[in-house]
């Protein structure tokens, strides 16, 4: 890893200013103002952990929306110097040394839905905190010696992406990464293998914890990569989407084409849907789902291709009310519909449900969705249907595992988005991709 470099407490706010505004800065929502406020832990063994976080946190601050504070006191890491946070990032490469309470705090950081970044050794830190390996999503194995090497955005459409060219090279330590766990959304790779590994290694990925947003780079060793600008792209793009600015993907990664994925929504228009004019449209690059004051009747946008067994992925948002996504349904009167519901709602996120059935048959609100919901962002939904089974995913974890024992029940039918009958409610889709199972 390098050679170790000495250590001395440092607390520093990045400055503000417009300098990589114009080239590395994506636009921010208008409901979601003011600055990204970052809590930089840095220390360790084998990196300088003196002055690169200084220089890192200024050339970060130099944007509008991100502010940097750099600490190496463990202590800052307390539920109240956490309340006013917004992303947590690691910057560290301790094998051992968070206590119970600081362990405490950053999962009580992401149960409130707030961000953390995961820099370089970061991943390879904290071996002695098992939850710590879940968060990362995986084990660090061993890396080739410093140099350069080339990787590939897998993923061009997410906008952690934006800026960034689909083919770079820069020099780093190519890490390499063994027992992967949890849901990754992989954005960049390695073009080639790495130490030893017999396939290209994930560098950047996106994933989540107790429903909050975790950003992992695995570059970033020295000056010379964490100068590049297209690792502060991918790092302020990553804090903007751990931060909740930045919102999902809008098309297929490369790696779901090739698992053979396809789209259900061009992002565009909603070609291929049936629907209540009245009630859904198309808004940057979201299908949007709004009822009116004295609304009091669900309603579907309905997918006009059925399907039978498939992996079904989207990305949604419930701004006020409730919904889900219905599956192996069946079409009734004036944009109704009865069949498989995977549930989101207060106190029924990733449930799976029948619409006009049996109602409620799987609760994943207990102990599952009711930590892993996210009730103010967007939340990554998948469901898999193949033969009798049916398993539901919220933000990486499996919510409801079901067999069908009902001869009866239907094994195919169409795809369907939900607004329920409460007034004035809203949701967004966005990213809806469907790979098909043995050619059904």
């Amino acid at each position: 890893m390098g050679k170790p470099h000495g250590l001395l407490p440092v607390l520093v706010f990045g400055a503000v200013g417009g300098l990589l505004a114009s080239s590395v800065r994506a636009d921010l929502p208008a409901s979601q103002p003011g600055s990204i406020r970052v809590l930089m832990y840095v220390g360790g063994l084998a990196h300088d952990y003196d002055a690169l976080p200084r220089a890192l946190a200024d050339t970060l601050g130099k944007q509008e929306d991100i502010r940097v504070r750099v600490t190496a006191d463990a202590a800052e890491l307390n539920d109240a110097a956490l309340t006013d946070v917004d992303v947590i990032a690691f910057n560290c490469c301790y094998k051992e040394g968070l206590t119970d309470p600081q362990r405490k705090a950053v999962l009580g950081h992401l149960a409130r839905k707030k961000g953390i970044v995961l820099m370089h050794c970061a991943i390879w830190s904290f071996q002695d905190w098992p939850v710590w390996r879940e968060i990362v999503g995986g084990v660090f194995d061993k890396h080739d010696p410093f140099g350069p090497f080339e990787s590939v955005v897998v993923d061009r459409g997410h906008p952690i992406a934006r800026g960034v060219p689909e083919r770079f090279s820069f020099a780093d330590e190519a890490y390499t990464m063994k027992d992967f766990s949890g849901t990754r959304h992989v954005l960049v790779m390695s073009v080639k293998s790495h130490a030893g590994h017999a396939e290209p290694e994930p560098f950047v990925w996106t994933s989540r914890y107790l429903g909050a947003r975790v950003f992992t780079t695995l570059y970033g060793h020295d000056a010379q990569s964490q100068e590049d600008r297209i690792y502060l792209t991918l790092l302020a793009n990553g804090i903007r989407w751990a931060a909740g600015r930045l919102g999902p993907p809008t098309m297929l990664s490369e790696l779901e084409r090739k698992e053979g994925f396809v789209p259900l929504f061009d992002g565009k228009t909603l070609d291929g849907w049936r629907f209540d004019k009245r009630l859904w449209a198309v808004r940057d690059g979201m299908i949007v789902g709004r009822t009116p004051a004295d609304y009091r009747k669900k309603s579907y946008a309905i997918y006009e291709k059925p399907f039978g067994d498939f992996v079904l992925r989207c990305d949604l948002r419930v701004v006020r009310g409730n919904s889900g996504v219905q599956f192996r349904s069946r079409e009734l009167p004036d944009f109704e519909v009865a069949g498989y519901q995977a549930d989101a709602a207060v106190k029924a996120w990733g449930g799976l449900h029948e619409q006009n059935g049996r109602r409620r048959l799987v609760d994943g609100w207990t102990g599952k969705g009711e930590l892993n919901a996210d009730y103010f962002g967007w939340n990554e939904l998948e469901v898999t249907a193949r033969g009798d089974r049916i398993i539901l995913k919220l933000n990486g974890v499996v919510t409801a595992d079901y067999v069908e024992k009902g001869p009866a029940a239907p094994r195919s039918g169409i795809v369907a988005l939900q607004l329920h009958d409460d007034p004035d409610m809203e949701v967004h889709f966005t990213n809806i991709r469907i790979r098909p199972l043995s050619g059904k």
